[in-house]
């Protein structure tokens, strides 16, 4: 379950959100619908742990619950290929960078094993062992073609950016997806 508590925000001394409460239950499908302006994707970015609330609190039950959240707009970083923000987006590159630190650890400190394990499990669960070929069939179902994902993010269309958000919400692995204007 993912419960937000008396969440408010504000931008400057104006009040975005206040004392927002919102559940959101196992196989629950809500929409958060109003006018532009009101504080929706706030709401969303809260929720999903990208920032924090004045006042509030966001919990997650079972603490081990995952989030992702896919933004308006496309949030790749400069010079990054489709493949590199799809792996960025699904958690696997950062899961992937930190079993390749502990790996060359291990050499020097076998004490790590533990600590190399869990990590191990985490790229697993996220899907590193097979996110090329899940993020080639992915995309191609969402019309972007496997020679794409060598092509940095930033020189594709429009469309077909949006379609790489998509495909990092569809090859992600969370237990709670927040889409923030998903026909957009």
């Amino acid at each position: 379950m993912l419960t937000g508590r008396r969440i408010s925000k504000h931008q400057g001394a104006q009040p975005v959100l206040v004392e927002v409460s919102v559940s959101v239950g196992p196989e629950s499908r809500l929409g958060v619908v109003g006018p532009n302006g009101i504080g929706k994707t706030t709401l969303l970015r809260i929720l999903a742990g990208i920032d924090r609330p004045d006042s509030g609190t966001v919990e997650l039950a079972p603490a081990s619950l995952t989030v992702g959240y896919l933004a308006q707009e496309p949030d790749g970083l400069p010079g990054e290929t489709l493949y590199e923000y799809l792996a960025r987006r699904t958690g696997v590159a950062a899961a992937s960078a930190r079993l390749d630190r502990l790996t060359e650890e291990l050499v020097t400190d076998p004490g790590k094993v533990d600590a190399y394990t869990e990590v191990l499990e985490r790229f697993l669960v996220l899907g590193g062992d097979d996110l090329e070929a899940r993020a080639a069939t992915v995309s191609a179902e969402l019309g972007l073609p496997a020679d794409r994902l060598a092509v940095p993010l930033a020189s594709l269309s429009g469309g077909q950016a949006a379609r790489a958000g998509l495909a990092a919400i569809l090859l992600s692995r969370f237990d709670v997806f927040l889409l923030d204007e998903p026909t957009n």
